[in-house]
């Protein structure tokens, strides 16, 4: 009430100022003088001071709701924000990478024994070594000390799954081979690149067929100085050989295998790997825990029964560590990534998705 009283007095005095100079003006131009007893004057005077009262009340209440209005709808709720992750520092992203590392070489299927091939020994001593080397050193080495490390047990799985007897076909550039194909079944085709420095591609058709399939393809502004490895299976195709057009801007080999010797993710053994591959899982696996160490993209398909590329499971760029669901259908995944990746069953099984 109060609030109200002290309006209305604003409200009159703002009449009574207008009122008043628009009066003395009429007085002053019209010569408009009082007459008779003065009710004439005092009504014109009236209605020269209340209707600009009144206008300024109707405007001043306009004004003040509006206000109200903008007032809510200007508000916004507050909104909860996750708390944003901090990038670790340098010397906790070295732990952790030794600690990857050390359950790697921990699984590692090799096992040295009296009639270990000499080559394997060494590759083996070398992983052990980096090891070492990484859990003492500074965190600026960590990355190269573990790098050379996983390429020894890379060559260490390479001898395990393809043994000695793998025909290479060598080649430099662009060039069409014919290869000679294990059999008219499925095959393993493993093609490695050493120019660090250039893309490369491989294709499988020409000659009569009119519309040759790209296998695979890592473009040349994509590529990063990591070893160039590609293992993927093939479709069955009839014939003793397969003709395959290679793209390459330095020097590469490849070979036909067996599509037994594909890698398999095998129950609490962790696979790593570097580049393109696919890789065998067991029926009732149905989550694997996929990560990447690198700074470019990754990509992880299903492939279907004919050996192609499927749906998408994931993808990302750079460093990550991700729980995908993969159908449980669908015995092969392929990785494509131009960094190092490392795929493993949950502890304790395969379970269920949630």
């Amino acid at each position: 009430m109060t609030g109200g009283g002290a309006s209305w007095g604003r409200f009159l005095g703002h009449g009574l100022i207008s009122g008043t100079v628009v009066f003395g003006l009429m007085v002053l131009v019209f010569g408009l003088v009082p007459v008779g007893d003065g009710t004439a004057t005092l009504l014109i005077y009236l209605a020269l001071v209340v209707p600009p009262a009144l206008t300024a009340r109707r405007f001043a209440r306009k004004g003040g709701a509006g206000g109200e209005v903008r007032s809510r709808r200007t508000a916004k709720p507050a909104v909860a924000r996750a708390p944003r992750r901090t990038r670790p520092t340098a010397t906790e992203a070295a732990e952790l990478a030794v600690t990857s590392y050390g359950e790697t070489l921990r699984l590692h299927p090799y096992r040295p024994g009296p009639s270990a091939d000499p080559d394997d020994l060494a590759d083996y001593r070398t992983a052990l070594e980096a090891y070492d080397a990484a859990k003492t050193s500074t965190p600026r080495r960590v990355p190269e000390l573990l790098d050379r490390g996983r390429e020894a047990l890379e060559r260490l799985d390479a001898a395990r799954l393809a043994g000695t007897d793998i025909a290479w076909i060598h080649g430099t550039g662009d060039t069409r081979v014919r290869v000679p194909a294990p059999d008219d079944g499925p095959v393993l085709l493993v093609f490695e690149s050493s120019d660090r420095h250039g893309g490369f591609s491989v294709s499988e058709g020409g000659g009569l067929n009119p519309r040759p399939r790209e296998l695979f393809r890592v473009a040349h502004e994509d590529w990063r100085p990591v070893s160039g490895r590609v293992r993927v299976l093939l479709p069955a195709q009839r014939g003793t050989e397969r003709l395959l057009d290679v793209w390459a801007l330095g020097p590469w080999r490849l070979a036909l295998r067996p599509p037994g010797e594909a890698r398999r993710l095998e129950t609490d053994l962790p696979l790593t790997g570097q580049g393109i591959e696919t890789v065998l899982k067991d029926d009732g696996c149905r989550v694997a825990e996929f990560e990447h160490d690198g700074t470019g993209a990754f990509t992880l398909h299903e492939v279907t029964r004919t050996h192609r590329t499927g749906r998408l499971l994931a993808n990302g760029h750079g460093p990550a560590r991700l729980s995908v669901a993969v159908p449980e259908s669908r015995r092969v995944l392929r990785v494509e990534s131009t960094g190092r990746w490392t795929l493993r069953t949950p502890k304790g099984g395969h379970p269920s998705t949630r």
